[in-house]
């Protein structure tokens, strides 16, 4: 192996940095943005949640406070990722026109009932966090 790769006895790369050079990494095309895959992650659990109720329903994943609005009769399926240690991966809060589910993980996402993953703003109605 070179000295670059093993950091050589003064722990320095062949090119002056400190410890061993960096592998390559794969890089998405010019003018491509990369891909978040969530597959290597442990799913700790997943949590349908639907609005039964008549109006626009505002559903908070936290702890990151990301909004996603559900229109009367839809269903976001919520997912936790990784340790979740407390024994249960959700925590539930209901307030009047919202949702709160913490993810006790401290990581989660949110999809449709299909499987398609949804940005934090999702159908989020005018006005509805004025500045």
């Amino acid at each position: 192996m070179s000295e670059g790769v093993q950091g050589g006895e003064s722990g320095r790369g062949s090119d002056g940095r400190a410890g061993a050079d960096e592998p390559p990494h794969p890089r998405p095309a010019d003018g491509e943005a990369a891909v978040w895959d969530f597959s290597a992650l442990e799913v700790s659990g997943r949590m349908p949640v639907t609005n039964c109720g008549e109006k626009l329903t505002e559903l908070v994943l936290e702890p990151l406070g990301e909004d996603y609005w559900l229109k009367p009769g839809e269903t976001f399926i919520v997912t936790s990722y990784g340790d979740h240690g407390l024994g249960h991966p959700f925590e539930v809060q209901y307030w009047p026109d919202s949702i709160s589910v913490w993810c006790t993980s401290w990581f989660g996402t949110v999809s449709d009932d299909e499987g398609n993953q949804l940005s934090s703003g999702h159908q989020r109605p005018d006005g509805a966090y004025p500045i």
